[in-house]
């Protein structure tokens, strides 16, 4: 077999992960921010999304409490901030010193543009381009972005949708960005991305890990050619599961 869309398609993929995973949304930053924030402020899904860069999302979720607490989740907030107080604010996610220039850049650059509205009302593919010229905001935030608040026809390609792109086979080993999420796209349809990309995610924490994946155990085992995967990682056997010790 080589590639998952000879077993089963996107459809069929989508309904087992969505069945064998059923992800929380409070385990991913943009939706926490979308959810508390995203109505008055869109901004701040964009700030959740930087905080969320070379980081997990339980640090990123902690520094957007943080900043959200401290100072504010608009841009006019971020851009009067002191600087050093944004910085400690946002400490939890890492880098903080880098983040915290990306916020200021982001917040001074959509204010100047006429302020968050913008990221509503913009035709999509003119506000990617846009998110795009914005210093710290690559091809990933960016359509993270417009997934979420716009439900724009794109696919975020994170390092988990990049590895299991290509152990499914759906792209060729030395696939970039913009090919794994052509082809992502393609397979899931533009309706169901911004939740496909959030079960990937989940797929790529529990199951299908960089190192050790636990192909015995995940929900696509029998369907997945597990391309790249080790022989002996794929007969790996499960570990067994710990019973509860509440009865």
């Amino acid at each position: 077999m080589k590639s998952i869309a000879e077993k089963a398609n996107g459809e069929e993929v989508y309904k087992r992960l969505e069945q064998g995973l059923n992800p929380d949304w409070r385990e991913y930053v943009v939706l926490v921010a979308d959810k508390l924030d995203g109505d008055k402020h869109p901004f701040a899904v964009l700030a959740a999304i930087i905080l969320s860069q070379n980081t997990s999302d339980k640090n990123s979720i902690k520094a957007y409490y943080q900043l959200r607490e401290a100072i504010g989740v608009s841009p006019e907030a971020i851009l009067e901030a002191p600087l050093d107080k944004l910085v400690e604010a946002i400490r939890p996610a890492g880098l903080p010193n880098q983040k915290a220039r990306s916020l200021k850049e982001a917040a001074k650059r959509i204010l100047e543009a006429g302020g968050e509205h913008i990221l509503l009302e913009m035709p999509w593919e003119k506000l990617r381009e846009f998110l795009l010229t914005i210093p710290g905001v690559g091809e990933k935030t960016a359509d993270v972005f417009l997934s979420v608040k716009r439900r724009a026809p794109v696919f975020a390609v994170d390092t988990h949708a990049m590895r299991i792109a290509k152990r499914w086979g759906l792209v060729p080993p030395n696939a970039g960005y913009r090919e794994v999420s052509r082809a992502l796209l393609e397979f899931f349809g533009p309706e169901k991305s911004e939740e496909a990309h959030r079960l990937i995610i989940a797929l790529g924490r529990r199951y299908c890990r960089a190192r050790n994946p636990l192909c015995n155990e995940c929900p696509l085992r029998d369907i997945c050619p597990k391309i790249g995967v080790k022989e002996a990682e794929r007969k790996r056997p499960a570990m067994p599961r710990q019973l509860s010790s509440r009865g």
